[in-house]
């Protein structure tokens, strides 16, 4: 066979090891390959850092410095007595970065939140319980969710090239003038509604229609003046986008906007859906709007 009789031991030794294996069967090696993990306490260390964000507290590196001295201390002095004394410091911050990015963190900015995350985990889960309770009797491709996302793009970087003593300001267009918002809509069963784009534009004014060629062919677009969603674009996605893919009485779970949720939706609703589904009926505006039949 040309396998070396030391391989041929050690294959025997490990035979247990190597029937019992449950991982890839290309692997050439049992254990995973690469550097050994140099800190010793891994999941203390992830236990703690996530710890911290759960409480929403503000975690740098030097919290998990100071993690680090009250429960390995043995480790920090060995590690930082092999390392030059003016670069050991920064030695242990490339460290942690690298294990911060090993196990999934992230450095991020940071944000301010008006209400603790358990409370809103509190709300979402109340909230939950009592959608599934009201509409247990709808089929899953009877429920649809309608949510809102920005898109920016093209927009001006943080830092541009000026005349030294000169304005680095620019226009007001060239802040905001490269955005539009997608309406996303999906099924509980998984299905996805084709996009609605609402772009930025005047809407029944000339457009430059030799961009039409690059427009993807499935989707639906829309045009507002500041590429928002209003009752007339509201209309057009009830007739163009919803209105085509319901086809029994449904519940279309949505956001508390004022052009969901007003007297000038509901008009719409009763037009453009009640041909087909008898008529609309709004429960809980808040959360979720009612298609039934007659």
């Amino acid at each position: 066979m040309g396998v070396p009789q030391r391989t041929v031991r050690s294959w025997y030794a490990q035979r247990f090891e190597l029937l019992s294996f449950d991982g890839n069967k290309k692997n050439k090696k049992i254990e995973p390959g690469g550097r050994y993990e140099e800190f010793p306490d891994p999941p203390g260390l992830v236990g703690f850092i996530n710890k911290m964000r759960d409480d929403e507290r503000a975690l740098t590196t030097t919290h998990m410095i100071t993690w680090i001295k009250i429960n390995q201390r043995t480790w920090l002095m060995s590690y930082l007595a092999t390392k030059k004394s003016d670069v050991a410091y920064d030695s242990l911050l490339r460290l942690l970065r690298r294990f911060c990015q090993r196990f999934g963190f992230s450095r991020q900015r940071k944000t301010k939140n008006k209400v603790k995350q358990a409370v809103l985990n509190k709300v979402h889960d109340e909230f939950a319980r009592d959608f599934h309770r009201e509409y247990q009797s709808y089929e899953n491709n009877c429920v649809f969710n309608v949510d809102e996302t920005g898109i920016l793009y093209n927009l001006p970087p943080t830092y541009i090239w000026a005349v030294r003593g000169g304005s680095a300001k620019i226009s007001m267009g060239e802040k905001h003038s490269m955005r539009m918002t997608a309406v996303l809509t999906a099924r509980a069963d998984g299905q996805k509604l084709p996009l609605l784009l609402i772009m930025k534009g005047v809407p029944g004014a000339r457009i430059e229609t030799n961009e039409f060629p690059t427009f993807p062919r499935d989707y639906h677009y829309a045009i507002q003046e500041n590429a928002w969603m209003d009752a007339l674009v509201w209309r057009q996605y009830l007739r163009n986008v919803l209105g085509e893919s319901i086809e029994e009485p449904s519940v279309v779970l949505m956001d508390n906007f004022e052009c969901y949720v007003s007297d000038e939706s509901y008009n719409p609703c009763m037009k453009n859906l009640a041909p087909t589904f008898g008529r609309y009926r709004r429960t809980q505006p808040r959360y979720a709007n009612h298609l039934t039949s007659e």
